[in-house]
């Protein structure tokens, strides 16, 4: 790498790192006041919270690292034009597209990462979040519990008659479940614990010494052919409160959910509840949002790189519109292919090819074109003629008013 790309490396990564954490402390702390509500309303613990908020940064890095390399190019090029550093390295022979190499490899190695992060880690990290929020809302249990008081959360009514301060462990259990198929179970125990919940497991209990009474519909509700109960009596026994399997479903019943391989393996054959252009929707616009990284060079670089003379500089304004205008633009192709209203082709690839286009284009006009010296250009001249006509417009007013 020559004197020039390792300079220019190092005067971008410095800012691109700087954005890059303070887009991630802002968007997760705008999402860390919900999940505290959560982790509080169920009790859970501080531990709980750096847990959930972990599987929040790789959807979040998803967004702010494209962001991040923007605004950097868009800053570090705007200031060696400003100080005239452009000019000398132009000077010394290093064309324009020389100077693009090194926003090339980064944008290249970021793609490379991007890959990882939206290809693996988003699908894995958004199921172990919604796994991790199950599994918290289910220690309602332990939350709830008094002593000698009953207690009904969803089907199954609770009591103890004595409980331990961190109530982890009780004496004199009752529990009562109505099944789906209006048969009752009660359980009867000396004591019990409860088991912490796994990322994929609610909160279960651990009773020894008791019965479990199996109290037939038909038995309950006095019929003459109702079946006799079943009582079984038990050293150890663990339940879930609700009498069948609480653990929280699968991996992939939401597109979103897999990876990359995953994506295109489903495609024949997508899930249950998942139409196949839902997949195709979401193996698209991963693929562009990933592809894109590359384009971003192209676009910021000329943007940020304007006349040190000129009245005003729009080029770092016109970048953010159009990073935010290809966002917008994706993203609603992608909700249009979600519905299948329109094609991948026509909805993500569409607006692709167009920045990149538009990328190619500004980049071969600022490297083949002379720059003007100075001087006011069309920008320049629309802004001060709507100035004017707002400064004319005042005093009018003023005049007319009372």
């Amino acid at each position: 790498m020559s004197l020039f790309s390792r300079y220019i490396a190092a005067e971008l990564l410095r800012p691109m790192l700087a954005i890059l954490g303070s887009a991630l402390f802002a968007l997760l702390a705008e999402r860390m006041l919900r999940v505290v509500d959560i982790v509080i309303g169920w009790r859970g613990s501080l531990l709980v919270i750096f847990e959930m908020m972990s599987y929040l940064i790789p959807h979040y890095i998803g967004l702010a690292l494209p962001a991040a390399l923007f605004i950097a190019i868009l800053m570090t090029f705007s200031r060696l034009s400003r100080d005239g550093e452009f000019d000398a390295m132009l000077g010394a022979g290093a064309g324009f597209w020389r100077l693009q190499r090194p926003l090339m490899l980064i944008s290249l190695v970021l793609m490379v990462i991007n890959i990882g992060v939206q290809g693996y880690l988003q699908p894995y990290s958004r199921y172990a979040y919604r796994a991790a929020v199950y599994a918290l809302s289910n220690v309602s249990f332990q939350a709830l519990l008094r002593e000698n008081d009953f207690v009904t959360l969803q089907d199954t009514t609770y009591t103890v008659d004595t409980l331990a301060p961190d109530h982890n462990s009780f004496t004199g259990v009752f529990l009562a479940n109505l099944r789906e198929n209006g048969d009752l179970m009660v359980i009867t125990a000396e004591k019990g614990q409860v088991v912490p919940a796994s990322m994929d497991k609610p909160v279960t209990l651990q009773l020894q010494n008791g019965l479990q009474q199996l109290l037939p519909s038909g038995f309950i509700n006095d019929t003459a052919n109702g079946a006799a109960p079943t009582v079984l009596r038990f050293r150890n026994f663990s339940t879930d409160l609700q009498g069948n399997d609480t653990s929280f479903r699968p991996r992939g019943m939401d597109e979103r959910e897999y990876t990359l391989p995953e994506l295109v393996d489903a495609k024949p054959n997508p899930a249950e509840g998942i139409m196949p252009w839902e997949i195709t929707a979401e193996l698209h616009i991963r693929l562009v949002r990933i592809a894109s990284t590359l384009i971003l060079p192209l676009i910021a670089t000329p943007l940020a790189i304007g006349r040190r003379r000129a009245q005003r500089s729009y080029g770092f304004i016109l970048g953010i519109i159009l990073l935010l205008a290809f966002n917008q633009l994706t993203e609603f192709g992608k909700s249009m292919a979600d519905n299948n209203k329109v094609s991948v082709a026509v909805g993500l690839w569409l607006p692709f090819f167009a920045f990149l286009i538009l990328g190619i284009y500004l980049t071969w006009r600022k490297s083949v074109r002379v720059p003007s010296g100075g001087g006011s250009n069309w920008l320049d001249r629309l802004l001060d003629g709507a100035l004017a006509a707002i400064r004319r417009l005042l005093p009018a007013s003023r005049e007319a008013s009372p």
